[in-house]
C-alpha cells in the first residue's frame, strides 16, 4: 500500500507485466448503497474522462490502463520518481517550479481544474507529471482555476517557505495567454481569505 486517504486506497500492483497503481475509491457506509454506487461510478467516470482528455493532448499524466466500476477501481501507470515536494528541496527547485506552473496552465487551458494540485501531486521522473485527478473536473471558470493556484501556493508556503517560490511559479503561469483573468481572480480569493482571517 502506498497511501490510504479519505477518498481512496492506493496500491502499487503488477498489471499485465507492468508496474501500475491501483486506486480504489472508498465507499461511504452512511449513504444508501445504490446512491453510493452511483456517486462512486460518476466520480470514476469523471476522473477517467479528465485523464483521457489530458493524455490526448500530450499532457504529462499517468496512462490509464483499466477502469473497474464493480470494484470502484482505476488502474493507471506507475510513475517511478520523487514528488515535487522532495524535488523542491534540491538545487533544481527553480526548474521544477517553472515546469509545474507550465503544466498546470496547460491543464487549465483545456477547461480542466485539478482540484488538489499540492506539491505532493506532481511527480518528477524523466519529466514532470501531474497526478491524482480524483477531485478534478471540467470547469473553465477563472475562480476555479484560481483556487487551483491558491492550493498550490499554500502547499508551497507550508513546506517550502525558504525558497520564495511564489514569484517564480506565478511568473511562469502568467506566460499562458489566458492567465490574466485567472490571476485577477487569485487576487480576489487571497484578499477574501485575509479579510476572513482579520474578522476571526
Amino acid at each position: 500500500m502506498i497511501f490510504r486517504g479519505a477518498e481512496a486506497v492506493i496500491e502499487k500492483i503488477e498489471w499485465q507485466g507492468h508496474s501500475a497503481i491501483s486506486k480504489i475509491r472508498n465507499k461511504r457506509s452512511y449513504r444508501h448503497p445504490s446512491l453510493e454506487q452511483r456517486l462512486v461510478t460518476e466520480r470514476l467516470r469523471s476522473e477517467s474522462r479528465v485523464i483521457e482528455r489530458l493524455l490526448s493532448e500530450g499532457i504529462n499524466v499517468p496512462s490509464l490502463y483499466e477502469i473497474n466500476l464493480a470494484n470502484s477501481e482505476i488502474v493507471m501507470e506507475f510513475i517511478d520518481g520523487i514528488t515535487l515536494e522532495k524535488g523542491l528541496r534540491t538545487d533544481n527547485f527553480r526548474e521544477y517550479l517553472l515546469s509545474s506552473a507550465k503544466i498546470l496552465s496547460q491543464v487549465h487551458s483545456l477547461g480542466i481544474v485539478h482540484g488538489d494540485p499540492t506539491t505532493s501531486n506532481f511527480m518528477i521522473s524523466d519529466k514532470l507529471y501531474v497526478i491524482d485527478f480524483g477531485l478534478s473536473g471540467f470547469d473553465d471558470d477563472a475562480e476555479s482555476r484560481a483556487s487551483d493556484i491558491r492550493v498550490f501556493l499554500e502547499s508551497l508556503e507550508a513546506h517550502h517557505s525558504e525558497i520564495s517560490g511564489r514569484e517564480i511559479f506565478l511568473e511562469s503561469y502568467s506566460e499562458w495567454p489566458s492567465s490574466k483573468e485567472v490571476l485577477k481572480a487569485l487576487e480576489v480569493l487571497e484578499l477574501r481569505g485575509r479579510y476572513n482571517l482579520m474578522r476571526g
